[in-house]
Order: structure tokens, then sequence, then C-alpha cells
């Protein structure tokens, strides 16, 4: 089992742990260890006894599950904890995400919950695709609809990126198309428009270029060493190192307990973790 100094655990990159694998999760956090596997015939014990964790940084486009877990008001109470919450409203790319209202609900109870300083707004990604009607369709229209409704809720930060064409993504039945530099620079600066006037800071994630294009959006950090001292409660942050995942990325050091076998069921067309 690895424990070799305090870390912030991810839950996760890989899968949607609290919508789909929260009873899992909180089994594992009672017990105070969890196993997962990490490809390759690798598996991994991780501790998550107090004393090694320095926090979580949870991620999900669906709380509802794991915020009504009987032990969720106890972690809380003992663990500093982030909330990375993926509102988008795209079905057509997301055939098994709860309906915008239900989410929306969500997202009110788990700032109540944790405060909205913890709640992180992904509006991620952006994509071109095929529409069912056969007409070349962009996703990004919903953002400027959601934004208020989030704001109102307290929470200030959003994260975006725009889609990233993996190869498996061409096995799948839906058809993505490339956004040229024009077309980023004009709906980020539009995005960037929009955020700043309902007080919301927004943050790219591994698009660099886009940066350059929209100057006032800012280098996403998805796990924040700013972000995770501001709120850390028990005097427990430590100095952090950058450990990016991919090129573009600005992450600081975690350990993600997360695994690609634990199938997430939103099925989303545009997502790396699926593997169909």
């Amino acid at each position: 089992m690895t424990s070799p100094h305090p870390v912030y655990i991810s839950a996760s990159r890989r899968t949607d742990i609290p919508r789909f694998f929260a009873d899992d999760f909180f089994d594992a956090w009672q017990k105070g260890d969890v196993s997962y596997d990490g490809g390759y015939g690798r598996r991994y014990t991780v501790s998550l006894r107090r004393e090694h964790v320095l926090g979580y940084i949870f991620w999900s486009k669906d709380f509802s599950r794991f915020i009504a877990h009987p032990e969720f008001g106890n972690l809380i109470a003992a663990n500093n904890a982030v909330f990375h919450f993926t509102i988008n409203d795209c079905p057509d790319l997301e055939p098994n995400v709860p309906r915008l209202g239900d989410r929306l609900a969500t997202l009110r109870r788990l700032c109540d919950m944790v405060g909205p300083q913890r709640v992180l707004w992904r509006y991620d990604p952006i994509c071109k695709y095929r529409a069912p009607n056969g007409q070349l369709a962009v996703n990004a229209e919903p953002f400027f609809r959601i934004l208020p409704l989030v704001k109102a809720e307290g929470v200030t930060r959003c994260y975006f990126s725009f889609m990233t064409r993996y190869a498996k993504l061409l096995k799948r039945d839906a058809v993505f198309g490339e956004f040229d530099e024009s077309e980023k620079a004009d709906m980020a600066l539009r995005m960037l428009s929009a955020a700043t006037g309902a007080g919301m800071v927004l943050y790219n994630c591994c698009n660099p270029e886009v940066l350059g294009l929209a100057p006032g959006i800012r280098q996403a950090h998805c796990i924040d060493g700013g972000v995770l001292r501001k709120t850390d409660r028990f005097g427990v942050h430590p100095s952090l190192s950058l450990k990016p995942t991919r090129e573009g990325c600005g992450c600081f050091e975690s350990r993600d307990i997360g695994s690609y076998l634990q199938r997430c069921l939103h099925r989303c067309a545009y997502c790396y973790a699926n593997p169909g």
C-alpha cells in the first residue's frame, strides 16, 4: 500500500466515481484504503486514512447520489474537498446525463452543503459535431443560458476546453469536426465577455492557443494549489509541484484512484475515458 507522504486524492478523471461508484468509494473510505486497476496488469492500493490524505478532488456530471449518501456529511466534516461539477446541456452527445433542471437542483444542494467556493463549474468540452438532422452543430450556446443559473448559486469559476479528437472517437457513431483558429477565438471571446459580465472567472484547460486568442481567459489548473490552499480547513496544505497529465495541462500533484475498467454509464460520445 502506498502512502509515502500525505497527498490529495482525485476521484476521478478516469470515470464518474460520485455517480456510479459512490458506494464503493465510501466503503473504501471507511475501510481506510482503496485498490484500483492501473492498466497493463498493474494494481495499486492507496491509503485513505486521514493522516495520509490532504483532501479530495471529486469530478462528476451528477453528484445527486453522492451527496445523498449517509456518509457524505461525515466525509466533508473530516476532510478537505473540492468538487468539479460538469454541467453542459447537449443530449445529442450526452445520452444518459440527467435533465439540466435536475443537475442545477443538485448544484444548489451541493453549494448549500459544502459552500460555493468549493464547487468548480465545468462547461466541457466544446464540440463541433454532426447532429441527428445531418447539420453541423456546436454545443456551446447552452453555456450562455446556464452561466447565470450557476452564478446565482455563488460559484465563481468556470473551466472549459475545446474537444480533443482522440483516435478512439473515430470508431464511434458521432462524427466530430475541427475548430479553426477564428472559430475558437470568436467562441472564447464571447464566453469571456459573458463570464466577466456575470462575475465568473473563465479558465481554459489544455488549449494553450486560446490564452492568446482571448486575453483574459486564464490557464486552468483543474487541480489547483491556490484553490486547495484557500479551502484548506485543517492547516495541512503543503507546497505542491505542477504535475501535468498531458500537453497544456496545468494540474498540481495528486493521486487519482479511478480505473478505466469502472465503466461510466453516461456514455458521452466525446469522452476519452469511454472505451468504446
